[in-house]
């Protein structure tokens, strides 16, 4: 047998390098094509993943995005909080897709933790009670972690236990719960009806449920290809991010292997997702953001030629959840977050979608902007600071701009073939970042992509 270290890694690892929402699925799905194996390893149904299968948009939350593979296994790994009924829809929403043998080729750790309608409720309110609501999707997710580090979660080998003993173990895990709710007038959980609701889950699921340690390792050892899908991004893990405005897992580069159930040997390549232009849900601080008319999570009236800038960009990238449908806030492209996100993330190349959308907004507007370096606390930095709830202040871009715009043809397949100006922005990414930019999506198809392959 093999020793392990004579073992050539093999795991791809695909994170965001901003707020999120940077076309993940995108990339992970064309790095899954010939993956022997693929994980979705930290966050809930709170990050949705849009992929394209036979021409067809599916919006993925739990699912790896790699699923469409007909080859690859997928892994729900131990990082993630699951809920059973998102889970058990998206197989449904895959299978009237028409991808062959969802259940067949899914499998779920054992140890992932479970979401559970109280969850959710706590989720609402808790954000009622803050004077700074964080925006979260309500989804459960920050409670059920909380109950995972208070060590009275629930886990997917729960669900097979018997009926009694699971619900003796959702007792335990409200009880502190259903003072909250009392206190606010809100009906307390009905144990024993979750227990006999998540046994008949357990029942749906359990053929799909496994020690992920063994079968992890399996794929590891005969050096097949493993993708890991992140979830969230740089800076919103709840260490490396804009604390308190985060999410309540680490979904940087060793969270994300943590709950892969790999580690830092099986990895070949890691492989941080943008956008041409940024955006972010929900609150926290936002250097290169433009004014639009968004309020309270929704897009104001506005006559065409009141638009503003953030308006235009938000528009030409149809920038929306997947998950809750919200408008995304949205600025220029921030290359001094991408380069302060290298050491997190252990960025190996960058992958910068919606080049091509980037170019309809220049010509929209006239010119676009990326952030080239930051004014901040009276003087010019090159890093994205941690101090910023401290001081109050949110760093002041300062950009490089580029005039006009420029046309992408979708077909395009050769960087040598984009436009200068597109090339141009490339290239003024690359020297701020000091990373190499092999991946530039070029259109909204998982094909839709340029490979740089002398990289």
């Amino acid at each position: 047998m093999a020793k392990t270290d004579s073992l050539k890694p093999t795991a791809v690892i695909v994170n965001g390098g901003a707020w999120g929402d940077e076309g993940k699925g995108k990339i992970a799905s064309r790095e899954a094509k010939d993956a022997k194996l693929v994980i979705r390893a930290t966050g809930g149904a709170n990050a949705g993943h849009t992929v394209v299968f036979n021409g067809k948009k599916l919006g993925l939350h739990l699912v790896p995005g790699g699923i469409v593979n007909p080859q690859a296994t997928a892994l729900i790994g131990q990082g993630v909080v699951l809920d059973p009924e998102s889970l058990l829809k998206e197989i449904k929403d895959l299978e009237d897709a028409g991808v062959e043998n969802v259940e067949g080729r899914l499998k779920i750790s054992g140890r992932t933790h479970l979401v559970f309608p109280y969850h959710k409720v706590k989720d609402q309110l808790e954000e009622k009670y803050k004077d700074n609501p964080i925006g979260t999707t309500k989804r459960g997710i920050g409670p059920t972690y909380e109950d995972k580090d208070a060590r009275v979660g629930l886990r997917v080998y729960d669900l097979l236990l018997p009926v009694k003993k699971l619900e003796a173990k959702i007792d335990v895990a409200t009880r502190m719960l259903n003072q909250l709710f009392k206190l606010n007038g809100i009906t307390e959980v009905d144990v024993h009806h979750l227990a006999e609701l998540y046994h008949e889950y357990g029942k749906r699921i359990w053929q799909m449920v496994v020690n992920a340690d063994i079968l992890v390792d399996e794929f590891v050892k005969a050096g097949e290809k493993i993708v890991v899908e992140g979830a969230q991004a740089y800076r919103l893990d709840k260490d490396w991010g804009d604390y308190p405005d985060v999410t309540s897992s680490n979904c940087v580069t060793p969270g994300a292997l943590i709950g892969a159930h790999l580690n830092q040997k099986d990895v070949k390549t890691t492989i941080t997702v943008l956008k041409a232009y940024f955006s972010r849900v929900g609150e926290g601080p936002f250097p290169t953001e433009q004014l639009a008319h968004i309020k309270n999570d929704k897009v104001l009236k506005y006559e065409p030629d009141e638009a503003y800038v953030g308006d235009v960009i938000r528009e030409a990238g149809g920038e929306y959840g997947v998950s809750t449908g919200r408008p995304r806030r949205c600025g220029w492209f921030d290359a001094v977050l991408v380069k302060s996100s290298k050491r997190a993330l252990g960025t190996d190349y960058l992958c910068i979608n919606h080049v091509d959308t980037l170019g309809q907004i220049g010509k929209t507007l006239g010119s676009v902007k990326v952030c080239v370096k930051y004014r901040y606390q009276r003087r010019f930095i090159d890093y994205y600071p941690d101090d910023i709830e401290l001081t109050g202040e949110v760093p002041q871009p300062i950009y490089v701009e580029i005039d006009g715009g420029w046309d992408v043809p979708r077909d395009l397949k050769k960087y040598d073939e984009l436009p200068e100006k597109a090339k141009f922005f490339i290239e003024l990414v690359e020297n701020i970042t000091e990373t190499p930019v092999k991946y530039i999506g070029v259109g909204p198809a998982n094909d839709d992509l340029i490979i740089r392959e002398d990289m």
